[in-house]
């Protein structure tokens, strides 16, 4: 994962599919966040992507998280600012195949 600025630029998240069954298969590769905020959710989903991959078949994926985004990934509401706003702390980049499949972790630090 490319993370040159915490949650401040835009993340890209590689992953690599690999079909090792006998028929041609789909996998949904799925990234989530997880915000350093009490009362937030464990996992937010920021990003997907379906490949078809044929048996023996490998194909890379990759997903990026914007900040920049509509669905606005790293923010929360204040309430005070009544904004969308990007708190500092350790988020949780999470990727796997569902949100209780995640084995992949990494760390971003916003400051």
């Amino acid at each position: 994962m490319n993370a040159p600025d915490g949650a401040n630029a835009p993340v890209t998240v590689t992953a690599s599919v690999t079909n090792i069954g006998a028929v041609a298969g789909a996998e949904v590769v799925q990234v989530y966040l997880g915000l350093p905020i009490e009362g937030q959710p464990p996992k937010r989903l920021v990003g997907f992507q379906k490949v078809f991959v044929e048996p023996g078949e490998s194909k890379p994926v990759t997903i990026t998280i914007d900040p920049a985004a509509t669905h606005h990934p790293f923010g929360i509401w204040d309430y005070c600012t009544q904004a969308l706003v990007t708190k500092p702390g350790e988020y949780t980049v999470y990727v796997g195949n569902s949100a209780d499949n995640t084995p992949h972790t990494v760390t971003l630090s916003a400051g």
